[in-house]
């Protein structure tokens, strides 16, 4: 008995050729992933997909600050100025410096010397403020108890402080003294001129 001739290899209809070992279809890579991880993998890619279909995750823009609503009162900036700490301390005195020169712009190094005080205990005590204000003033309401703006011409890039005419008067009436009975800052008495000289009887 003759046995059938086999079919024809590989069949002429019904069939595609398989791709190549180690190539992907376009825009996919070959990626060897261990059998236990595959079910993450898939559940990865997945969740990848769906957010790529939702849009970019939408960021959270927050509002600049605004300007203070309330300004610094006399009795607000003599509490300031009884502090008792190294911070509250170097402050003060920033501020007798910039008091004493109403708009003009002082430089860290400015402060240093009107202050005699080092560069470095300034910078400390200006990198603390802030946070003193937030815990014991309306640092909300208020803002700084100074102004902080940008550099003079010959040096741009270096921070300014000054006061203006009116909180330079509110700090040196904080820092006068008070009668303690009636609350009013302590007035000078004139020295008492001597008598004219009576003759002796």
């Amino acid at each position: 008995m003759t046995a059938p001739a086999p079919p024809p290899y590989p069949p002429t209809t019904g069939w595609a050729p398989a791709p190549p070992t180690g190539t992907a279809p376009d825009g996919m890579v070959l990626v060897a992933v261990p059998l236990a991880y595959v079910p993450h993998v898939a559940r990865l890619l997945a969740e990848l997909d769906a957010g790529q279909r939702s849009g970019p995750p939408r960021t959270r823009i927050d509002s600049p600050p605004g300007p203070p609503v309330a300004d610094w009162t006399v009795e607000d900036l003599r509490r300031l100025s009884r502090g008792r700490s190294a911070t509250h301390r170097t402050v003060a005195a920033v501020l007798d410096a910039l008091a004493a020169a109403p708009d003009r712009l002082f430089t860290v190094r400015d402060l240093a010397q009107a202050t005699g005080r080092p560069r470095k205990k300034i910078v400390g005590a200006m990198a603390g403020l802030t946070r003193l204000l937030k815990a014991h003033y309306d640092y909300a309401g208020r803002g700084l108890p100074f102004a902080r703006v940008d550099g003079r011409p010959e040096a741009p890039r270096e921070l300014c402080y000054t006061v203006d005419a009116r909180r330079a008067a509110c700090w040196r009436e904080a820092r006068s003294p008070r009668t303690p009975e009636s609350g009013f800052p302590e007035q000078p008495v004139p020295a008492t001129a001597p008598g004219p000289a009576h003759p002796a009887s």
